[in-house]
């Protein structure tokens, strides 16, 4: 089975480097990983707080521009 890739590029680098996975924010986040997996994927919304509290737990050094920016042809109504 296909692993779904997270659409925001950045995130998903910064998150290899410092060995952060789906679960890890899924717990910060008190929710559940398939539902912060379908966040990341965006197949379901991610509330702009929700951003700031990833963000500010795992990434304070990285600006939230740069972390949620989406990979090209990631956008909405991309394939």
């Amino acid at each position: 089975m296909k692993t779904p890739t997270i659409k925001y590029e950045n995130m998903r680098v910064e998150m290899a480097r410092k060995g952060i996975g789906v679960q890890d924010i899924a717990k910060c986040l008190d929710k559940n990983r398939d539902t912060v997996g379908r966040k990341l994927t965006r197949k379901s919304p991610l509330q702009l707080d929700e951003a700031f509290i990833i963000r500010d737990t795992f990434f304070p050094d990285c600006d939230i521009s740069y972390l949620f920016k989406e990979a090209m042809g990631n956008g909405p109504g991309a394939a």
